[in-house]
């Protein structure tokens, strides 16, 4: 069994973030609205999931003590059930929202950063400077 002290030196040295780098890099060279189509989907199915989620765990805790499921936070953790009926904040519904929000646009932020390591919206400059220093190494003049 390997340590959980142990490193990969694959994983460390990004081998496949580079192979999969590569071949998004050939996506874009080769079809750039599949690329941008495919950008948009993950960046949209990520954002809507991280920020409706957000927006749920803190509505919930907020206003009825609830975790992103609906289920009393307190349920099953020994606390009394006499404090677990007083548990119930009942934060003002606009209030509510406003802090929801405002944790849902921070994850929305976070969820373009991650976005970005993996589908950059600049890839094909990317691309080309890539292919312009291949070429100036093989002695290609553009």
């Amino acid at each position: 069994m390997a340590s959980t002290f142990e490193i990969d030196p694959a994983d460390y040295l990004a081998i496949d973030y580079n192979a999969f780098r590569d071949d998004m890099i050939e996506l874009v060279l080769s079809n750039p609205s599949k690329y941008f189509q495919l950008r948009g989907e993950v960046l949209k199915k990520v954002k809507r999931d991280a920020c409706i989620k957000q927006y749920q765990v803190y509505y919930n805790l907020l206003t009825e003590a609830r975790d992103f499921n609906g289920n009393k936070i307190l349920a099953g953790t020994g606390v009394s059930a006499e404090v677990q009926a007083k548990f119930n904040p009942r934060y003002p519904k606009q209030l509510v929202s406003q802090f929801a929000l405002g944790a849902s646009k921070t994850i929305d932020k976070i969820a373009e950063d991650a976005i970005e390591l993996i589908l950059p919206a600049d890839l094909e400059n990317i691309a080309k400077q890539r292919t312009s220093v291949k070429a100036k190494g093989m002695g290609i003049n553009e």
